[in-house]
């Protein structure tokens, strides 16, 4: 079930994000990797992980994981601290169901963004806001797409 919502607003302080082109199967290990590195370095996970898909090229991704912690902390490496992650006047498609139907969603809210001539200004920011493994039918994803204000 797909509902799209008009003018929405993502705000999200305090985060690790990678960015790269990697491999469909190495992304979980990446998320992994984020992880540890969080923990090592004293701060905490809060929330779940977001994720942006910017181009597919065969078999890789170029992607940025987002993780949402509990404080400010160094960048690491590859992952880069950002203190805010921030888009406003979004239109986002409200997913219920099994994540395999999340395609189709996106597919919604890019023929809901044609429809009403938006001009899409961000990639689309998947965030999961309930996953459940026992009963994957019950996963909740939100897919923010920030529109530009202008009306041309």
């Amino acid at each position: 079930m797909v509902e799209i919502k008009e003018n929405q607003e993502l705000n999200v302080k305090n985060v690790l994000s990678y960015r790269g082109k990697v491999k469909q199967t190495e992304v979980k290990n990446i998320g992994q990797d984020m992880e540890a590195k969080i923990q090592e370095s004293g701060a905490k996970k809060e929330g779940n992980p977001i994720s942006a898909t910017y181009g597919v090229d065969g078999e890789c991704l170029d992607i940025e994981i987002i993780i949402p912690i509990d404080k400010e902390i160094e960048s690491i490496g590859d992952y880069v601290f950002k203190k805010r992650i921030h888009i406003v006047n979004a239109v986002v498609a409200c997913y219920k169901g099994h994540p395999i139907g999340l395609q189709e969603a996106c597919n919604s809210l890019n023929q809901y963004i044609i429809n009403n001539r938006l001009q899409p200004i961000t990639v689309g920011y998947n965030v999961t806001k309930k996953a459940d493994i026992s009963n994957p039918e019950d996963t909740e994803i939100d897919v923010y797409v920030g529109i530009s204000p202008n009306i041309l």
